[in-house]
């Protein structure tokens, strides 16, 4: 078999084992009456305006902190109409945000005016980008300042990219660029087989990724100024799978001798320590309490499960996850662990993968998905939101989990298919 084969069979293999105080284990559901109600407005009809509108009404669906009332059919300058205004006030509506666009060269520019009917302040916002077909982050930006206007929940997840892996043909991946809703997707890295990018810090200046060519190697690419760095290579896998928070070290799946096991790699030092030894698969490890230990997927157990270990050299390792036969893919946040799992659809009895929260500190796991094949889960930065792949009937979709608010939102992905991402 050649070396090319036996990376790819050892990637597909380890991707089938692949507010303060709250639990975000137990339900949390936001009293809406209690949240102000906003009336968005697109200044006109033109087309560049009408796709700045849209996306913001999606957007403070999303965040959640806003009972949001539209009309596609709704066009004009309607905070000249004192008319309109005395029945937007009459009907309870705390603000109006009305949305324009003007052209900028070869980029693009979009204007918030928003009315605060309690205090009658009128506030001009205007957002731009290099690129028209960065739109949605004018519309992003404008949902951000609106959420800090009212003192919400930070939401500035909304505001950074999506890095993913695109599969594009045979032996083919290209590495992508996106907004959360993947409705703005540059391509970055193309021309081979380049998979599993990682945000290398938070300011989101530079990536992590794995090229395959002969053998498996981790480059770390900057995204400002182009430049590639070469960091390692293996024989068989060769994975950053997470980022300590203060961007220094990283832990890594590696298999020099066709077994994968864990690594962390000091980035200033460069030096690289092997944290686990078993003569099977360890794989996607992710940091957690404090950075001190990490969780990992083992099929120590005879099937994939999570499990943990002290960040040090043959530390003893603790099984995490007590429910499923096969969890695989999974993602941290201080104490919390999302992760996939498959089981039986009671209803279809076929094969499914959902979702569940649980903590270091807890046995309970909340449920977090019904239905459908649902993996790579993700948190934001703030941990409070999980970006996940969903797959359902022959259909791919990115799915979003806001916990506090306890809501899922599912965008369709058209004709993408997504190897893994990051945000």
């Amino acid at each position: 078999m050649s070396n090319i084969f036996k990376i790819l069979f050892a990637l597909i293999l380890a991707l089938s084992l692949s507010y303060a105080d709250d639990d975000k284990t137990i339900m949390i559901t936001k009293e809406t009456q209690n949240i102000p109600n906003i009336q968005v407005i697109a200044a006109d009809g033109n087309e560049n305006t009408m796709k700045i509108y849209k996306m913001l009404v999606q957007d403070l669906r999303i965040i959640g902190h806003f009972n949001v009332y539209y009309d596609d059919t709704l066009k004009g300058d309607m905070l000249s109409n004192n008319l309109a205004l005395q029945e937007y006030k009459a009907k309870n509506i705390n603000f109006i945000a009305q949305v324009s666009f003007k052209k900028q060269g070869k980029g693009a520019s979009g204007v918030l005016t928003l009315l605060d009917f309690a205090t009658d302040k009128r506030i001009n916002i205007e957002s731009s980008q290099d690129e028209i077909e960065k739109y949605p982050f004018i519309s992003h930006a404008f949902a951000n300042y609106l959420n800090e206007y009212i003192k919400a929940p930070d939401i500035s997840w909304i505001n950074r990219y999506v890095i993913f892996s695109s599969f594009v043909g045979s032996a083919r991946n290209d590495i992508v660029l996106a907004d959360y809703t993947y409705s703005y997707q540059k391509t970055i890295i193309s021309n081979g087989l380049n998979i599993f990018p990682k945000w290398a810090d938070s300011k989101q200046t530079s990536f992590y990724y794995t090229r395959i060519t002969d053998v498996a190697t981790i480059y770390k690419y900057n995204l400002y100024t182009g430049e590639s760095e070469k960091i390692t290579q293996s024989q068989g896998m060769a994975v950053v799978s997470d980022v300590s928070r203060d961007d220094s070290k990283l832990l890594m799946s590696l298999s020099p001798n066709n077994l994968s096991d864990v690594y962390l790699y000091d980035v200033r030092s460069k030096n690289l320590t092997q944290l686990t030894n078993y003569s099977g698969i360890d794989v996607n490890a992710h940091f957690t309490n404090n950075d001190k230990s990490f969780v990992f997927v083992s099929d120590r157990l005879g099937y994939p499960n999570v499990f943990m270990q002290d960040l040090r050299p043959g530390a003893s390792v603790n099984q995490v996850v007590f429910q499923g036969r096969n969890n695989s893919s999974l993602s941290t946040f201080g104490q919390y662990i999302v992760y996939s799992s498959r089981e039986t659809d009671e209803e279809t009895g076929s094969n499914v993968f959902n979702l569940y929260l649980v903590s270091s500190q807890s046995d309970y796991a909340r449920r977090l998905s019904r239905k459908g094949v649902n993996k790579i889960p993700q948190f934001s930065g703030d941990g409070d939101s999980i970006m996940y792949l969903r797959q359902e009937r022959g259909e791919n979709a990115i799915g979003i989990i806001r916990l506090s608010i306890n809501k899922s939102f599912l965008f369709p992905l058209k004709s993408v298919k997504i190897q893994a991402f990051d945000w």
